[in-house]
């Protein structure tokens, strides 16, 4: 069987067509409750080119995935997710009857279905102490490495990740513009910048490419998020509506 295309190899046959990889911010979050099983599973039926997921880790030490520190938002639970053991985790009600999964579930469906997946780690304000070793490890397990990406707000975290396992892609989450972005990828040694769409702009894609870096921004939900990729030309943009967002996405030129 023929090797699949790594990430990197995506990135750019994708800036090679003009066009951008589309990413299931959450699964599908507009149509099924977020980070879980059907959400995923949606967004890679609608098309979407990568799967994005966030992960905490619980009191016993699992990778549990969910976006909030807290569980009052997205489950039926109240309190810290890890104060909880994973048992308990997957025991709270995500919405309409999904279960938190686990990030080893989704790493399945990334590997069966042959979409690749960026993880983030939630490390600010609350860190998780060797939450990089056991995503490498499992990511290893999985012969996902080449083929996910782990980003962060933590930079630190992005760093640990890349001297850990150096074909693992890393990226790094901002919500602002940065005064000197490119040396702060350096420094980092993260492959991919992950900006709010609105703290993009044509000169910061420019020299993120300049530097033989990708652009992936987030959260595109609506035409003005669209018309402004249209003019930056991002590699990859997330969102939380595929439905929607894909067909806008895919007349980019």
């Amino acid at each position: 069987m023929a090797p699949r295309p790594s990430l990197a190899q995506r990135y750019e046959w994708a800036r090679e067509r003009g066009r951008p990889l589309i990413g299931g911010h959450r699964g599908n979050p507009a149509e099924h409750p977020e980070n879980t099983l059907a959400s995923f599973g949606s967004a890679i039926e609608l098309g979407v080119d990568i799967i994005e997921c966030d992960v905490h880790m619980s009191a016993d030490g699992e990778l549990v995935v969910i976006h909030d520190h807290t569980l009052e938002r997205t489950t039926d639970g109240q309190g810290l997710v890890r104060d909880r053991s994973s048992a308990e985790l997957r025991e709270l009600d995500a919405g309409g009857g999904e279960r938190l999964p686990l990030l080893r579930e989704v790493c399945e469906l990334s590997d069966e279905h042959n979409v690749p997946l960026a993880i983030e780690l939630k490390q600010i304000p609350i860190p998780y102490p060797g939450i990089e070793q056991k995503v490498v490890e499992l990511l290893r397990e999985t012969n996902l490495l080449e083929v996910a990406a782990v980003i962060s707000f933590q930079h630190r975290s992005v760093q640990l990740l890349k001297q850990l396992e150096p074909r693992l892609q890393t990226g790094l989450l901002e919500g602002a513009r940065p005064i000197d972005p490119v040396r702060m990828m350096r420094e980092a040694n993260a492959d991919l910048y992950a900006p709010h769409y609105g703290a993009m702009d044509p000169e910061l894609v420019e020299e993120m490419h300049a530097a033989g870096k990708a652009v992936g921004v987030w959260t595109v939900d609506d035409a003005a998020g669209v018309l402004w990729c249209r003019i930056c030309k991002p590699d990859s943009v997330f969102t939380n509506r595929p439905r929607e967002i894909t067909p806008l996405l895919l007349s980019l030129d």
